[in-house]
């Protein structure tokens, strides 16, 4: 099978994989009818030395009538369920998966090239049916020219960025559906999303700071996958690790599929060309004593750091890492202050121990001077970050007076009937 998005069920239509006549013939018939529609279509450089194909991935932009339009209500564009429904009458598409602007549509196989693959073909899922073949083609409507750029670099060559993305990642980038970010350290732990600074969305810029060519590489296909390998290498940041775990470069066989992320450990499993990758040309560079870092001991960490000060300067970046950063380690130090105000108020009667906790935060979080005692000005520095070890002294010497009198404005807010047993919970209590 090759376009796999319909499944197998008896209802679902049979789309095998095409040999590559067929693929180019479709795409190229699949481009015309959508540029009737749409100022962009294209289709990301398919990967190296395909025999066949799975599917034709195709990316649109911009609605054609709203540049040219006949009259003032074309101008306007219309909604992305709409402009669906023209792709899938463009494509005479006979079973459609639509998500978002996003879609996989199931078109004929072209009555002209059936001996390419033989329309009396059996279907996996009952061999006494024949089954009508056809086509998977996945259409993604993208919000400008940019994003369709984007796309078609992030997806060209197939397994490229599967590649490069493994390689570049333990130094701190990361490349994704939208653009090329440098991750925080401090917080991708905790929050990945919050970690990400973006670097560039521009195909061009990303790939002059990789130090990757441009010319030559990214108008056709490679001859081969050792092709796509040995560009691959030529990144500036690709070192293969020499000496021991930690240290700078990438690693490959047994102990590189250790280290794997469950991403690319489901790569190995279905993309045949990144398993190549790690499990035999890394290994080989390895053996030859290839692309070793000028400091074999230099740490992956260290290496992190420097490849973090050149992207502040070519992208220019820096000055919101920093911002983001501060930001986040003091709404960190923040809650921990908060948890040293709960680990160091003893047990108490809930209400007066919730009513003192309170107490406790306003002063030290808002500085509070309502509770008869000051947050001392050393606790929090010029820049907004808090001494934990004078935050629990300070908890642990001021808790009681600070409860007593909280419990006092708290209980002197309860009818005066109730009152009397309040005070007397306070008194036991402190």
């Amino acid at each position: 099978m090759g376009g796999q998005a319909f499944g197998t069920g008896p209802d679902a239509p049979y789309t095998p994989r095409m040999p590559t006549p067929v693929y180019q013939q479709v795409r190229d018939n699949c481009h015309g009818a959508l540029r009737e529609h749409f100022l962009y279509v294209a289709t990301p450089i398919p990967g190296p030395a395909k025999a066949d194909h799975g599917d034709i991935d195709i990316l649109v932009a911009i609605e054609r009538r709203t540049i040219f339009p006949r009259d003032s209500g074309e101008a306007a564009g219309r909604e992305t369920s709409q402009l669906m429904k023209v792709i899938m009458d463009a494509l005479k598409a006979d079973h459609a998966i639509v998500t978002g602007n996003s879609a996989n549509l199931a078109i004929p196989w072209p009555e002209e090239m059936v001996d390419e693959e033989g329309d009396t073909q059996m279907s996996d899922r009952d061999p006494n049916v024949p089954k009508k073949q056809h086509i998977q083609v996945d259409v993604r409507i993208c919000a400008d020219l940019d994003q369709l750029c984007w796309v078609l670099f992030k997806h060209g060559h197939g397994d490229m960025w599967n590649i490069l993305g493994s390689t570049i990642r333990p130094l701190g980038l990361t490349v994704d559906e939208d653009a090329m970010y440098l991750r925080i350290p401090e917080i991708e732990e905790f929050d990945r999303k919050r970690a990400k600074i973006m670097l560039s969305n521009d195909p061009v810029e990303i790939l002059h700071f990789l130090g990757l060519r441009i010319e030559g590489y990214w108008d056709q296909e490679f001859g081969s996958v050792q092709a796509m390998f040995d560009y691959v290498t030529t990144c500036r940041l690709f070192w293969v690790r020499q000496g021991k775990k930690g240290n700078v470069g990438v690693v490959g066989g047994e102990e590189g599929c250790k280290n794997l992320k469950s991403n690319d450990r489901r790569r190995m499993t279905g993309r045949s060309v990144y398993r190549k990758w790690v499990t035999e040309f890394i290994p080989q560079l390895q053996a030859e004593g290839k692309f070793a870092p000028a400091d074999p001991t230099k740490s992956m960490a260290d290496m992190r750091t420097a490849v973090r000060d050149e992207a502040f300067t070519f992208f220019h970046v820096e000055q919101e890492y920093r911002r983001r950063l501060r930001e986040w380690q003091i709404e960190r130090n923040m809650l921990q202050v908060k948890g040293l105000v709960k680990a160091h108020v003893p047990p108490l009667e809930p209400q007066l121990r919730g009513c003192t906790m309170s107490a406790l935060r306003k002063i030290l979080l808002e500085d509070d001077g309502s509770f008869k005692i000051a947050r001392p000005a050393a606790l929090k520095a010029s820049d907004g970050i808090y001494d934990l070890e004078a935050v629990k002294s300070f908890i642990v010497e001021n808790w009681k007076q600070v409860s007593r009198v909280a419990w006092f404005r708290y209980y002197g807010e309860w009818p005066q009937d109730q009152q009397p047993s309040l005070k007397r919970k306070a008194d036991e209590a402190l």
